[in-house]
């Protein structure tokens, strides 16, 4: 769209520079010239003897005329010398040109805001999976020393199958999880264009640590929204077109110069004698009257803009208010990830002296399960509580138009 303002703009200059076209015709009239034989009669009783020959040849050199042979060729040069539609164009096509690069920086936001916020997600399954991977790995140990107390009759067999079986459900819940992520890894290479084998890592790592590490903050100022400054141009556009509609009404000057030739014939005659015209000039045009043509185009363009001016007002109101909402999102958000992270903490504490307890017979296996539950949903909550902060992150930065800050972090 930039490419296609930019091609609009300098047809539009185009217009106000010399203009040269060059135009040939070549015609064939059929037309049969009949002297009557009273022409003869005259020529003999009125006209001298000494002439008469002369005349008659002449005569019938006129009625052996079957046809007349024209051609014509001229090029000619013109330059606008004033016109108010042309000025008010380059102003309406230069607004148009900035429009699209408004509209450029929005298209650019759309695509940070998907890819981001499809990273994120990609990361959060991430860290749900390594949670998974985690539990699986410690109640496979507790089972090794679990199936050694079921030999030496020290708990039922009962206890070690229902190990088991959560076991089990983990790793269907770990299959489920890393399809998640193959997945959504696959979808962000399709949006950043990149090869569907082609492989893509993200640390998790520096992704919890990135955001602990920093608190962003975002100022809000309605003209940096793109959504609402592409509205303003708009504007400044359909004022233009008023003024485009106006400058109907004015004169149009233009001088040109031309060089034109021609020749003619009879018949099979020569056509080797060339006449040419060579001109220059000025040439004015001012309309009068158009039966409300250019009227009722001028209304329509003041209709579009008030039009215009209420979405204006509206659209302000609203980015606002998704600005706000925005803001609020994120400060509650970033406020609960504290207390997610010390529960979490709190839960692998528990889990582990559970499972010191559990190896040294003061636990159940019961309890021992029922701990590891709590750890992988506070675990998977307080990675959901991540991405909730990156999304609202993302959706804050977007609202107050500073969204391509993502991209230079």
């Amino acid at each position: 769209q930039c490419k296609e303002a930019d091609y609009l703009r300098k047809e539009v200059i185009g217009n106000g520079l010399p203009q040269i076209e060059s135009t040939a015709s070549y015609s064939i009239m059929m037309y049969d010239v009949d002297v009557p034989q009273s022409v003869y009669d005259m020529v003999n009783k009125y006209v001298p003897v000494d002439n008469q020959q002369m005349v008659t040849g002449i005569l019938k050199g006129i009625d052996d005329i079957d046809k007349i042979k024209m051609f014509s060729a001229g090029i000619q040069v013109t330059q606008l010398l004033y016109s108010q539609s042309y000025l008010v164009g380059l102003k309406t096509s230069k607004k148009a040109q900035e429009l699209y690069s408004i509209l450029k920086n929005k298209s650019e936001e759309d695509v940070i805001d998907e890819v981001a916020t499809g990273y994120y997600q990609a990361g959060s399954l991430i860290l749900q999976l390594q949670t998974v991977d985690k539990s699986i790995k410690n109640l496979k140990e507790i089972y090794r020393i679990a199936e050694l107390n079921y030999q030496n009759d020290l708990i039922k067999e009962s206890q070690v199958n229902r190990l088991k079986v959560t076991i089990s459900n983990l790793e269907v819940t770990r299959q489920t999880i890393d399809n998640g992520v193959t997945i959504q890894l696959n979808y962000l290479k399709a949006l950043a264009g990149m090869p569907s084998d082609s492989s893509l890592v993200i640390d998790t790592t520096m992704l919890v640590n990135d955001f602990i590490n920093k608190n962003t903050s975002s100022t809000f100022a309605i003209e940096n929204v793109p959504a609402y400054r592409a509205l303003l141009k708009q504007d400044e556009i359909y004022g233009q077109q008023i003024k485009l509609a106006k400058a109907t009404y004015l004169p149009t000057l233009a001088a040109f110069g031309k060089y034109s030739f021609s020749s003619g014939g009879v018949g099979s005659g020569d056509m080797s004698k060339i006449n040419s015209y060579p001109t220059i000039g000025l040439s004015f045009s001012m309309p009068i009257f158009s039966s409300g043509v250019n009227y009722y185009k001028l209304k329509q363009s003041q209709v579009k803009q008030l039009q215009l001016h209420e979405d204006i007002a509206k659209t302000k109101d609203l980015l606002t208010i998704s600005y706000n909402n925005a803001f609020l999102e994120y400060q509650t958000a970033n406020s609960l990830l504290s207390a997610q992270k010390e529960n979490k903490e709190l839960a692998q504490k528990v889990y582990n002296q559970t499972s010191l307890q559990y190896q040294e017979g003061m636990a159940s296996m019961a309890d021992l399960l029922n701990v590891n539950s709590d750890y992988l949903q506070a675990d998977n909550s307080y990675n959901q509580q991540i991405l909730k902060c990156k999304t609202a992150e993302i959706k804050m930065l977007k609202a107050s138009g500073n969204l391509k800050s993502l991209v230079k972090q």
